[in-house]
């Protein structure tokens, strides 16, 4: 079976993890992109995978609001064995920045240190690639022909919505497959059946500049400003009430979030002795399955248009990024044929979860109407400092890709 050939091979994936670790696709604003996807193409050539790189047109990056002088590019590969189904695997190259000082591992080293490999983008998500290059190598060393087509995408950008990674190839008519999986939102023993939706706005509140020897003569934004979030926390306590709990497949309650200023600041030309002329914050508004974007957001519109009136402030609201939350039935085919081989690799009966955050798996059911899963390696510290990812769970997810395309979707529940 594919999986004995991963035996004594767990240097060889955590090489791979690390030299894809070292190229520091940093987003925003999207450094190293090229270098990564030709290294991507690289390692896809080497198992006959027919590739394309596809540069997404500046005109769709400038339109997205990205500067094109940081290239998007997306790849995709396939394998086709004549097989009745494809299932396509996507998987993001972008990374977070990082705050080096917080780190005690260079933050792009690709360091291994018992049984743990460092570095930003180890566990989000550079070690599902890497999973999943080895199942695919696994197969093909061993000379076994998966029970579907193969279909793989490499993209750009999830860290920030996504719009010119999995969503520009889904625009483009680039996904030919009939199922899709994620390659993060669960991992271990758990299947991911979706994950909440999001909404992040931006505030501006207006001010009046003026010497602080005479604030009278002006208006404190940031005061302003302080006064409108104080206001948003009824918001956050009726998200806390019961009526708004969602429960999902592991019988666990979940309630609707808000963060507030998780990027703040003001304007320009502000001094010490100066009153404030302009103040800015971010809300982070995350949605729960059942939940309705627009009805959301114009809840949240109308609880700022409130907290203004409250504070006399003038305010300009900018939505940043909306997802709906994306949720797929766990006794569906895909889940429950991939639970079988979670559960035949980790030797534990898998359970299946909707991840608190979100990830690119809605462009595949939302958008395309598939059956789909989200399932990687399961690190830890994602997005902070020293992020991490165990070695033996690298090795595990990539038995466990090369169970499921082996087994395959159909195979019947007795077996």
């Amino acid at each position: 079976m594919p999986g004995d050939y991963f035996d004594g091979r767990e240097k060889h994936l955590a090489q791979m993890l690390a030299r894809m670790v070292k190229i520091a696709t940093v987003n925003p604003p999207g450094l190293d992109y090229r270098a990564m996807v030709e290294h991507l193409r690289d390692r896809l050539h080497t198992l006959d995978m027919a590739t394309t790189v596809h540069r997404v047109p500046d005109a769709d990056v400038t339109a997205a609001g990205v500067d094109p002088a940081c290239p998007r590019y997306n790849v995709i590969a396939r394998w086709d064995v004549g097989a009745r189904r494809t299932v396509h695997f996507n998987a993001h190259y972008d990374v977070v920045p990082v705050a080096p000082a917080d780190w005690k591992m260079a933050p792009f080293s690709g360091k291994i240190q018992g049984g743990w490999l460092y570095g930003r983008g180890a566990g989000d998500m550079k070690g599902s690639i890497v999973a999943l290059l080895g199942a695919l190598e696994a197969l093909q060393a061993t000379g076994r022909t998966p029970a579907v087509n193969v279909e793989v995408s490499f993209t750009a950008d999830e860290e920030t919505g996504g719009a010119l990674g999995a969503g520009w190839i889904v625009q483009r008519g680039l996904v030919q497959a009939d199922y899709a999986i994620e390659c993060e939102g669960a991992s271990g023993s758990r299947v991911g059946v979706g994950h909440n939706g999001v909404l992040w706005l931006e505030v501006q509140v207006e001010g009046k500049a003026a010497h602080a020897s005479s604030p009278d003569r002006g208006v404190n934004a940031f005061e302003k400003m302080s006064l409108m979030v104080h206001h948003l926390q009824t918001l956050k306590k009726r998200l806390s009430s019961t009526s708004r709990r969602w429960r999902g497949p592991d019988g666990h309650p979940r309630q609707p979030t808000i963060n507030v200023g998780g990027v703040f600041g003001g304007g320009e030309g502000q001094k010490v002795n100066t009153v404030p002329s302009a103040a800015h914050f971010t809300i982070d508004r995350r949605l729960v399955p059942g939940e309705n974007l627009a009805a959301a957001e114009a809840e949240l519109v109308q609880t700022l248009a409130e907290a203004a009136r409250r504070a006399d402030a003038r305010h300009h609201v900018q939505a940043l990024l909306r997802i709906e939350p994306c949720v797929v039935n766990a006794q569906a085919e895909l889940p429950v044929a991939f639970a079988r081989s979670v559960r035949s690799v980790r030797r534990h009966t898998a359970d299946f979860r909707v991840t608190t955050g979100f990830t690119d798996l809605h462009y595949f059911v939302e958008d395309l109407g598939l059956p789909g899963i989200g399932y990687g390696v399961g690190g830890e510290r994602a997005h902070g400092a020293d992020e991490r990812v165990s070695v033996r769970d690298l090795v595990q997810t990539a038995r466990t890709y090369a169970h499921f395309l082996v087994r395959g979707v159909e195979e019947p529940l007795s077996s």
